[in-house]
């Protein structure tokens, strides 16, 4: 079925028409916008603040266990930095992409919408330009196989990630509990988690060959979305973890699978199915202030920035936060948070990547990966054919904040394609998450001892406020389970306070 409805989200390029912002097809955007029946200065059991997979998890299960929940979303859709616009005959996943059934929540949410056998594959071999391409300094620019490649990617992350001799096995054993587990101590992790990326490429550089170097380095960076030095080594330990342990693993787990129908449309069959069980809701409600009158049966008040909605106050007995990590802090809370809450929301996470979509003349490089470094996109992926018979190419780049804007700079994202492998670019689809006033970067990369000093105090609760993002998941942080995850945690604890003598509610 065409998509019809529209988010203001995103940008579009064509020669033609330069850059334009949003009418991007996305059939995450609700319309109407808002839903709310109950009478003015009604208190909810539940106010949600964001429309994420976090917000929508939780949403869900309270909803369908009798709460009385209220959504309200600054933006005109749901996702939050997972969503998926539809042209061309494909769909452009323009934050979170990849599906795989090593990510628990989320693959129980595929399977509960019957979404986990429809499945595409990222790479698509047999087209003209089947192969990979590395572009370094100091060695000759060349073609060789995806074996090939991941081959050399492999051996150079192995040797990065493998601290303890035993490939993170020791260090690590529990990614889900990296300061709470019987096989290593605190101090130990804490004194990993002071490690930079540069500090331990520094001590495994004279290790690699030169195309290993640029390739791991440009990795790094792909992944973290910042710099070598303020990228967290113990993040790439436990990412390493998560990936069972083996660098075989980057493309199963992180870059094979998508969901057919897209990441916007389960989001928005666990919205339909939150409404059904008569969750409210506002869009295009940004708030400014949360204050909690008090704990125990003391009531938390939302106020809003602007009067779209019909009340400027929402009141509930409880707040599901889920703002990401880098907004946080322009949000006025009362009482004030802790001072070490406050001071993790100061520095924020470094993550500033850039993700931009290209449909290129010709379908010959569908088939194609390839890398180049240093370079605004360091990566380049083949992605599927569009209904025109063009490849659709997927470029990412690391943090470029003060030289690139790529909705002001589209030239300098096409010579950079181009810097990737030849190429006519005919169209870009993308979504600047590092100037998005309700993003201010890509999921949530950690600095240097950041994880050890600020997650226990990040996934704690304030009062009557408790918070609930990606952006501090306790497994697949800065990954779409992870938001699940806290989502559901977040849930989970509403309801059994509502559970409690006194509160009987089911």
């Amino acid at each position: 079925m065409p998509v019809d409805r529209k988010t203001q989200d995103g940008y579009s390029w064509t020669k033609a028409a330069g850059v334009r912002p949003g009418n991007l097809r996305c059939r995450g955007v609700v319309e109407p916008p808002q839903k709310i029946t109950t009478p003015a200065g009604h208190v909810y059991d539940a106010i949600i603040i964001g429309a994420g997979y976090a917000g929508l998890m939780a949403a869900r299960d309270m909803a369908e266990r009798g709460l009385s929940v209220l959504m309200l979303e600054a933006r005109d859709r749901i996702g939050g930095r997972t969503y998926t616009v539809e042209e061309d005959g494909i769909l452009y996943e323009m934050g979170g992409t990849w599906v795989t059934h090593h990510m628990a929540y989320l693959f129980k949410e595929m399977v509960r919408y019957k979404m986990d056998r429809n499945l595409l594959l990222t790479q698509n071999h047999g087209y003209e330009n089947d192969y990979y391409t590395i572009n370094v300094p100091g060695v000759p620019p060349r073609k060789l196989t995806h074996t090939e490649a991941g081959q050399i990617t492999g051996r150079a992350w192995d040797i990065f990630v493998n601290v303890d001799g035993q490939n993170c096995r020791r260090v690590c054993p529990l990614p889900h509990a990296q300061l709470d587990n019987v096989h290593i101590t605190r101090e130990e992790v804490e004194r990993l988690d002071k490690i930079s990326c540069h500090e331990r490429f520094e001590e495994i550089k004279d290790q690699l060959t030169p195309e290993e170097f640029g390739l791991l380095v440009a990795l790094l960076l792909h992944i973290s979305g910042g710099s070598m030095e303020n990228s967290s080594l113990w993040d790439m330990i436990r990412s390493h973890a998560l990936m069972s342990y083996s660098a075989q693993n980057f493309g199963p787990l992180w870059t094979t699978y998508k969901l057919r129908d897209g990441q916007s449309e389960l989001a928005k069959r666990m919205f339909d199915d939150a409404v059904r069980h008569k969750l409210q809701y506002s869009f295009r409600t940004p708030i400014k202030a949360v204050r909690d009158t008090g704990s125990g049966s003391g009531l938390v008040e939302v106020h809003l920035k602007s009067a779209f909605a019909e009340e400027n106050i929402y009141r509930a007995r409880r707040v599901i936060c889920t703002i990401p990590l880098n907004v946080l802090s322009s949000i006025t809370f009362t009482p004030a948070l802790s001072p070490l809450r406050q001071e993790a929301l100061e520095l924020g996470h470094v993550n500033f990547m850039n993700k931009i979509h290209a449909e290129v003349e010709g379908s010959g490089l569908a088939s194609w990966n390839g890398m180049r470094y240093p370079s605004v996109l360091m990566f380049g992926y083949g992605d599927g054919v569009t209904e025109n018979g063009n490849a659709h190419i997927v470029g990412f780049g690391k943090d470029e904040r003060g030289t690139y804007v790529p909705e002001r700079d589209p030239d300098k994202t096409l010579v950079a394609f181009q810097e990737l492998h030849p190429m006519e670019v005919r169209k870009m689809i993308f979504h600047d998450w590092v100037t998005d006033p309700y993003a201010l970067g890509g999921p949530a990369w950690w600095r240097p001892g950041y994880m050890t000093k600020y997650q226990d105090e990040l996934q704690s609760r304030h009062g009557n406020v408790l918070f609930a993002s990606a952006d501090w998941a306790r497994g697949w942080r800065a990954a779409i389970d992870g938001a699940l995850e806290q989502g559901c945690l977040a849930a989970q604890e509403v309801v059994e306070e509502f559970r409690s003598p006194g509160k009987a509610r089911f």
